[in-house]
């Protein structure tokens, strides 16, 4: 049974892995030709990668990106389209009807996507440092060292999972790919308001602890982990119970309306609270967040007694 559902999920989504990892590396490729063209126009010896390298921190050298951004959109998109597509082609019904343990279906298919996301990151990573290596002029150096690429891999990687996890879980909550889409969108441009926060926390000169950048990127990887780990457990935790009855809507669970809408009007007005540092602000963002969830998680009722209500009054 386990062979034929890994073959089953693998048959499924292959080509979507095959399809990012080429899209990875054609990325990271054109990053390098982008990068060694600027390099070619500069005169005398010139160190691509600087000293930083030495430390035990994420390395951010300007042109080498030790851990490439495009990494992380990589992961989002894995995570999204993994759970996602599978709802929606009603894959998920194929699987249930056939018999097949819910728990071994969701595991079997979270070690695959997260195994083809390892070797996306390895394989581009591969790529791009081998274009460097090989196709740098002599004047240019290019030194590596372990510290900085241990740093900025392990903590790639677990930023990395986050995405996935986060992607993950929301596809699995969420039964409408366009709202799904949007949602997703705006939770992850809203993590750099999360950023802000917790290096105003921990700032040397704020109310925190006064990590250095090595320590609170060594804790912003772990953080991720954590709630990935979460994420996935919970996840498990739902899938065994996803009813495919409610198929179509904006929530696959009606019990997570409420505490959704409350995380959410919660989330939004802490985040504008904090960064802002105004009570008026606050007050707004607050008003304005629990208007916009309430039309977000209840529209189909509302909506519901506007044609009603339109209908009457035609008639």
């Amino acid at each position: 049974m386990q062979k034929q559902v890994t073959k089953l999920i693998w048959r499924r989504h292959r080509r979507m892995f095959v399809l990012a990892g080429l899209l990875s590396i054609l990325v990271g490729v054109a990053d390098d030709l982008i990068t060694l063209h600027t390099l070619s126009q500069t005169e005398g010896h010139y160190d691509l990668v600087k000293t930083s390298i030495n430390q035990w921190r994420v390395y951010d050298g300007g042109n080498f990106p030790a851990y490439s951004f495009w990494l992380f959109i990589v992961a989002w998109v894995l995570g999204l389209l993994l759970m996602n597509q599978d709802l929606t082609d009603n894959f998920n019904q194929f699987l249930f009807s056939s018999g097949f343990s819910r728990q071994r279906v969701y595991w079997t298919k979270l070690w695959q996507g997260l195994l083809a996301m390892f070797v996306i990151v390895v394989l581009t990573l591969a790529v791009q440092y081998g274009i460097f290596w090989v196709s740098l002029p002599a004047r240019i150096g290019f030194h590596l060292a372990w510290p900085g690429l241990i740093t900025s891999w392990v903590c790639g990687l677990a930023n990395s999972l986050g995405m996935f996890a986060i992607c993950w879980f929301a596809a699995l909550i969420v039964g409408q790919t366009g709202a799904l889409v949007v949602t997703l969108i705006g939770f992850t441009l809203s993590l750099s308001g999360v950023a802000a926060i917790f290096e105003r926390l921990y700032d040397k000169n704020g109310i925190g602890l006064g990590l250095h950048g090595g320590q609170l990127s060594w804790l912003t990887a772990g953080a991720w982990v954590v709630a990935a780990l979460i994420l996935f457990i919970w996840g498990a935790y739902l899938y065994q119970r996803l009813s495919l009855e409610h198929n179509g809507e904006y929530l696959l669970f009606p019990g997570l309306r409420v505490p959704v809408y409350i995380v959410f009007v919660l989330y939004v007005t802490l985040i504008n609270g904090f960064n802002n540092a105004d009570g008026y602000s606050t007050i707004i963002s607050f008003l304005v967040s629990a208007a916009f969830g309430y039309f977000w998680l209840w529209r189909p009722s509302i909506m519901a007694k506007w044609h009603r209500w339109r209908s009457q009054r035609e008639g």
